[in-house]
């Protein structure tokens, strides 16, 4: 599997970077989007229940967009991780390796997290209990995604480091 890897990257090894960093481009600016654009527009709708209708199908939609996008940057990066040969780097970056990893990992289970409160806020939104639909969508939009995008722009801080920019 490691030799598959090494020449993998070492075949494709400018794209496999490329689609990380177009992959972390479009994750940090899908968060953005949602976060800073789409609510303060939801907010503008004054009926409830189309407000929180159209809350969930964008949240829906998103979680699909970024079942892709998860995929591609964690296949890049565990590519980029055998390929480039971090474990035989010094210390302290493949210290940065992992702290890197485990940071992704949190995100990873922040996003599991939101997708269980979207599917209670269905469930809740057609029995017409607004009110926890408010509290479950407003805990993914005003808490959740926030902390993944700062958790996001730190990893993507990491990255630069490693590499070495």
């Amino acid at each position: 599997m490691q030799d598959f890897l090494l020449s993998l990257f070492g075949d494709f090894g400018r794209i496999i970077v490329f689609l990380h960093i177009i992959g972390a481009a479009f994750l940090i600016g899908s968060m953005f989007m949602i976060r800073f654009i789409i609510k303060p527009t939801l907010m503008d709708i004054d009926d409830e229940a189309v407000r929180y209708s159209r809350c969930i199908k964008i949240l829906d939609r998103y979680f699909y967009y970024l079942l892709g996008i998860m995929i591609l940057i964690i296949s890049a990066s565990f590519t980029m991780s055998i390929g480039l040969g971090f474990e035989y780097a010094s210390p302290t970056l493949y210290s940065l390796i992992h702290v890197k990893e485990a940071l992704w990992l949190f995100i990873a289970f922040n996003f599991i997290y939101m997708y269980t409160k979207l599917m209670n806020a269905k469930k809740l939104y057609k029995r017409r209990e607004f009110f926890e639909v408010h509290e479950n969508l407003g805990l993914i939009v005003n808490c959740l995604i926030p902390l993944n995008f700062i958790l996001t722009l730190i990893a993507a801080y990491i990255g630069v480091i490693i590499r070495g920019f």
